[in-house]
């Protein structure tokens, strides 16, 4: 478990697991889940817009336990 701060926000997130270490900030409110990390931006907007999601729902990737913005794949 690593805790970064999104580089678009700046709130802090709890990451469990690191896979390609891409990510999209944003919880499902009611399901409780991440979101799907390469969601695009029309989802992510949507989510975020619609108050279904905490955080931002925007694209970083992590590099050694630090956080780059990066564009939606």
């Amino acid at each position: 478990m690593v805790i970064v701060q999104c580089p678009h926000c700046f709130d802090y997130i709890e990451i469990i697991e690191i896979k390609c270490g891409i990510f999209r900030h944003g919880i499902h409110k009611k399901l409780g889940l991440q979101i799907p990390p390469h969601s695009n931006k029309i989802f992510c907007d949507y989510l975020y817009n619609n108050n279904l999601i905490y955080g931002c729902g925007k694209p970083f990737i992590i590099h050694s336990n630090k956080t780059e913005i990066c564009d939606y794949i």
